[in-house]
């Protein structure tokens, strides 16, 4: 194992995780392969016509014979991203000097990779962010290295790498097209890992993390279907309102129609009087705005400050939010009505930076309740967010992300200092979460070999009880697949060539000459793990009578190979070693809910679960764990997807709706039928 002298300097930190990035990609299709038969099979069963079928069956050629193809031109082309990243940004992102018409079959594959790219993006967004910040630290002080990682490393330039690649082996367009239609799923998990073992490498080089995690989020905002349905509602109200308004103002004008007024120039007034208003009971300013005189305003102002209006109702009367809390989110009436009023997307996208503000200061009110000692500590910061709302209010978006990202950098720093006692539990997962991480890449690199390079059982449990949970100690020491890893890789991988017959004699003196190195590498793995002479000589016997087959043919066949193999669970300590190799049911909707739990969230258990009725995700891992706290940060509790589900099923669980203006819009969605106006 690589010992370490002195720190690595950040060109060397930027070169290893270059090199991880190109590993994870490198064995991409042999871990993938299988779920991606499966999405193939799934996209062409509507549509069984002779062209389509003749498109799958050469994707699931490609998969089955030579998986191992497909990831070294995968990795190659990204390798070749990460060294002129200029060339792959050309092709989608720049002005061809002359138009061009795109076929259809070029127009479906750029559609595809966008797609994907974007999907991935969104789902992928909270462990990019933390992955990016360091990297980001670690580029500043990386002053030779110009590359800008936090754009190298994301999904779009992985999806235009891998599209790259299937053209460069020669893969029909049609076929490439589909491939990349089905690679979603196999690639998000392979890119959170990836990102999530960066991001730990990282941090044990003691990088630290810049505040990129609360910059403006990297995608385009998310639709929301309430949203939509609140603009439409909106629109349709203020057509009527037009349609019947206008005709009559005509006839008592004879025939001109005034200019309407804008309610956004009234505004100031009101937020004035929102300011002096008392504070032990939060003011529904909007309602008295609602019942103002607005003879000649716009229709379309007042109908969104009807929505407003109602909006705001149902988030001040959310039982969920403490009173103090209440107080401040009304002080954000007015700065919410300016904004909807020049911004629609207020209402259609979650991610507007007023929502965003609105929603952080709901999950604050749960995590620093009342009765917590940093509830006033807390409330001061939503004050003073609030308070810099007022300073410009020509900007009210702008405004509202500046106060979003400081009360954001806050909660960062306060989650930055946890309980030393949590900060063990933490780093406690994190290694069970490695280990199981680098025990299931391990045996997926042992499965692939089986299926390409057929070996005798006897050989592969050996490898299972010893070579596993060798690799599956590199991955936890390197914090992902570096350096040693990738040795152990290519170790097991010529094990494997040695035990198949030569195909010609050049071959076979080649391979007599590498055993003896390939013996080296694996007997220093079985001794770091502690292994005893008896257990060499038994291991290292299967080996040598499987190599003598073909070294000493007339000694004969002794164990028939085999080209698939069912691993055993390797160790009782990693749990959730077994569901991997099951089908979990697709429309479980408590599995799925529990799945997209992020740190932050919160779940409520009735009765309590061990002695926890509301937690707060603390750490969530990449691999279905999570670890939960109170509201005060104490009392840890470790919980799997699987074990969260099942309490949800027998009604024991419930995760509420995290986001105040979410569940306030889907209510105001519910009342638009009763709307007055």
């Amino acid at each position: 194992m690589n010992t370490q002298s002195t720190p690595p300097t950040p060109a060397a930190l930027l070169s290893e995780a270059d090199a991880r990035m190109a590993q994870a990609l490198d064995n991409f299709f042999q871990r993938s392969h299988a779920p991606l038969q499966g999405s193939v099979l799934r996209a062409i069963a509507p549509q069984m016509t002779s062209v389509v079928i003749a498109t799958g069956q050469t994707c699931l050629d490609w998969l089955n014979s030579r998986p191992d193809v497909l990831s070294a031109a995968f990795a190659d082309q990204f390798r070749l991203h990460l060294a002129r990243p200029e060339t792959f940004t050309r092709r989608n992102d720049s002005r061809p000097a002359e138009l061009q018409l795109l076929d259809d079959d070029a127009l479906k594959r750029q559609l595809a990779e966008e797609k994907v790219a974007t999907q991935l993006t969104e789902v992928l967004r909270a462990d990019m962010l933390l992955l990016f910040g360091r990297l980001q630290a670690v580029r500043r002080a990386a002053l030779d290295n110009p590359a800008d990682h936090t754009k190298t490393y994301g999904p779009l330039p992985v999806i235009r790498a891998l599209s790259r690649a299937l053209d460069a082996l020669g893969i029909d367009s049609r076929c490439g097209t589909l491939l990349l239609q089905c690679v979603g799923a196999p690639l998000l998990d392979t890119l959170k890992y990836t990102y999530t073992a960066l991001y730990q490498f990282l941090g044990a080089q003691n990088v630290p993390e810049l505040p990129l995690a609360h910059a403006a989020p990297l995608t385009r905002r998310t639709p929301s279907d309430a949203g939509q349905a609140i603009l439409k509602h909106i629109q349709s109200v203020a057509t009527q309102a037009n349609e019947t308004g206008s005709a009559g103002t005509s006839a008592a004008t004879g025939g001109l129609t005034p200019v309407p007024s804008r309610l956004i120039d009234s505004l100031a007034g009101w937020q004035n009087r929102l300011l002096v208003a008392p504070s032990d009971a939060p003011a529904h300013i909007l309602q008295q705005l609602q019942r103002g005189d607005h003879s000649g305003t716009d229709a379309h102002d007042l109908a969104v400050l009807d929505a407003v209006a109602g909006l705001f109702e149902f988030i001040l009367d959310d039982p969920g939010l403490s009173p103090r809390y209440r107080t401040a989110v009304a002080q954000l009436q007015i700065p919410a009505l300016r904004d909807a009023l020049v911004a629609p997307d207020f209402f259609s996208a979650e991610q507007h930076p007023a929502r965003q503000l609105i929603d952080l200061m709901g999950l604050l009110s749960r995590r620093f309740p009342e009765h917590d000692a940093s509830h006033v500590h807390a409330l001061e910061h939503i004050e003073a967010a609030c308070a810099a709302l007022h300073h410009d209010p020509g900007h009210p978006a702008e405004a509202f992300a500046r106060a979003h990202d400081s009360l954001a950098a806050w909660l960062a720093d306060e989650a930055a200092r946890p309980d030393p006692g949590l900060a063990s539990e933490v780093a406690r997962m994190e290694h069970i979460e490695r280990q199981e991480l680098g025990t299931l890449l391990a045996l997926e690199n042992l499965q692939d070999l089986t299926e390409r390079y057929p070996a005798p059982e006897s050989v592969l449990r050996r490898l299972e009880a010893a070579w596993v949970p060798h690799m599956a100690s590199l991955y936890v020491a390197e914090s992902g697949e570096g350096p040693d890893w990738r040795t152990a890789c290519h170790t097991l991988q010529q094990l494997f060539l040695s035990l198949q017959t030569p195909d010609s004699d050049a071959t076979r003196e080649s391979r007599l000459q590498s055993i003896p190195s390939i013996n080296a590498a694996l007997r220093r793995g079985l001794l770091a793990q502690g292994a005893e002479p008896a257990q060499l000589k038994d291991f290292f016997g299967a080996v040598t009578a499987t190599q003598e087959n073909w070294i000493r043919p007339a000694l004969g066949q002794r164990e028939r190979m085999i080209s698939s193999f069912t691993p055993r669970r390797v160790s009782e300590q990693i749990e959730s070693l077994a569901p991997q190799f099951t089908d979990t049911p697709g429309n479980d909707s408590a599995l799925q809910q529990a799945q997209q739990l992020r740190e932050g969230d919160w779940i409520d258990f009735d009765p309590a679960y061990e002695g926890l009725t509301a937690a707060r995700a603390l750490w969530v891992g990449v691999n279905g764990h999570l670890l939960f706290c109170d509201s005060a940060g104490g009392r840890p509790v470790a919980l799997d997807s699987e074990q969260i589900a099942a309490e949800m099923r027998a009604g024991r669980a419930r995760i509420p709706e995290q986001s105040l203006t979410r569940k306030a819009m889907l209510r105001l969605k519910e009342n638009l039928p009763a709307s007055p106006r």
